[in-house]
């Protein structure tokens, strides 16, 4: 049976159906071509910001522009500036030479990988060029000129407080362990027992520690870096038959001295970075940004040149404002840092060459930062057609990144299928 409709109302239903697939289509058309909010993560937000991008187009977001302190998401921005400045092959190095005293001058250029491992492998070069005797060590730390603490630092005896220097020694950070019948012990078979570590233990309990060396007051004429420093090298050295015979100190490398050994760390930059976002280093995420900051303006490394630099870098490179990005320091300890979640993509989509650097969970590419009532997220989302960057600023005293992690997550899912 045939149903008969009079032309006008057919023509009407035709023009209804046809304008409600123009505007389910425009619809589309428009929730793909801009960012939009997802509303069922507001409730997790006080404070912050996120951000989706897939294919080149922010899709989803809250506060894009506004600027947030990143914490130690703060290190990706750090570990690009320094592949595209340095290189991602470059290697830091360290000097030796020898006066006609038979004094050993050790120059150091920020190596933030100058562990008792690398010291061992030294010293045993050092044997085979005949080195059996040293009438003094003398440090030269004038690589760096350091004019005072970065604005986060706050000289803690937790190791990620360890302050920056050209020559340090384990990240400037000394493990011991002191027994119940309070003996004191190397806390880490590569490194030797020191006298320093008797002289730090008395203010510690029972049990293992590494602690941030310069947290405590010097009681010699050096600086606990260089003490650190001298002790380890002349420790290391006795172990391969080299004796040191008048102890340490510090000084400039004369003229009439001759080179001895360029000791090139064994880590490239491509794998400090690595290791500076897998464990959040911050003392190997600071070494980096100083020596950006001379590879660009000369020696000696000062935080103002880092500052330029990284400001240069931001501007030149990224083509953004210091508006946009204010970075203060390498780690992302201080709170001075501040990013938006726009800007954050941009360093993103610049790291993306980069991205199996960043620790992985499960198809989650993710830097983590974390201060107090500042809780970050950045990273990438692995699907089958590439990696889609993310971000989530949380500054409140609620850390509700997880939730908004899995929610973002979700929504990234379900973008991804309709695309």
């Amino acid at each position: 049976m045939t149903i008969f409709r009079p032309p006008k109302i057919r023509m009407l239903t035709m023009l209804l159906l046809g304008g409600c697939c123009f505007f389910q289509l425009l619809w589309i058309a428009w929730a793909h071509s801009r960012d939009l909010p997802i509303p069922s993560l507001h409730p997790f937000i006080d404070n912050g910001a996120y951000a989706l991008q897939i294919d080149g187009k922010i899709l989803r977001s809250h506060n894009l522009e506004t600027s947030f302190v990143p914490a130690s998401t703060i290190k990706v921005l750090t570990g690009l500036m320094a592949l595209d400045t340095l290189g991602p092959q470059f290697r830091f190095t360290t000097y030796f030479y020898r006066d006609n005293a038979n004094n050993v001058y050790i120059k150091g250029e920020g190596d933030p990988f100058l562990t008792s491992e690398a010291i061992t492998r030294i010293a045993a070069e050092l044997k085979k060029r005949e080195v059996t005797e040293i009438n003094t060590l003398v440090f030269d730390n004038s690589a760096f000129a350091l004019e005072g603490s970065p604005a986060h630092s706050g000289n803690s005896d937790n190791p990620y407080d360890a302050p920056s220097a050209a020559l340090t020694v384990n990240f400037n950070t000394i493990p011991f362990t002191v027994t119940k019948d309070r003996k004191v012990l190397s806390g880490e078979k590569q490194t030797p027992f020191l006298p320093m570590m008797e002289t730090l233990a008395s203010r510690y309990p029972e049990g293992s520690h590494r602690i941030n060396v310069n947290a405590i007051p010097a009681v010699t004429k050096h600086s606990n870096t260089i003490r650190y420093s001298g002790e380890l090298f002349t420790a290391i050295f006795k172990d391969h038959g080299i004796t040191v015979l008048n102890g340490f100190s510090t000084g400039r490398i004369p003229q009439n001295a001759v080179s001895l050994l360029v000791y090139k760390s064994d880590k490239t930059v491509t794998d400090l970075v690595r290791l500076c976002l897998q464990y959040s280093n911050n003392f190997i995420a600071n070494q980096l940004y100083l020596t950006c900051g001379s590879k660009l303006f000369g020696y000696p490394a000062t935080w103002e040149k880092a500052h330029k630099a990284a400001e240069q870098y931001v501007t030149r490179k990224l083509k953004l404002t210091s508006m946009q990005i204010r970075q203060v320091d390498g780690s992302g300890l201080s709170t001075q840092n501040k990013i938006s979640a726009a800007a954050m993509l941009r360093v993103l989509e610049n790291f993306r060459p980069y991205v199996k650097l960043l620790p992985r969970e499960k198809s989650i590419y993710l830097k983590s930062g974390t201060l107090t009532n500042v809780y970050t997220f950045v990273g990438y989302f692995h699907n089958t057609s590439g990696f889609s960057p993310f971000v989530i600023f949380l500054n409140q005293k609620a850390n509700t990144r997880n939730r908004v992690l899995h929610l973002l997550e979700k929504e990234h899912a379900t973008l991804n299928r309709s695309l």
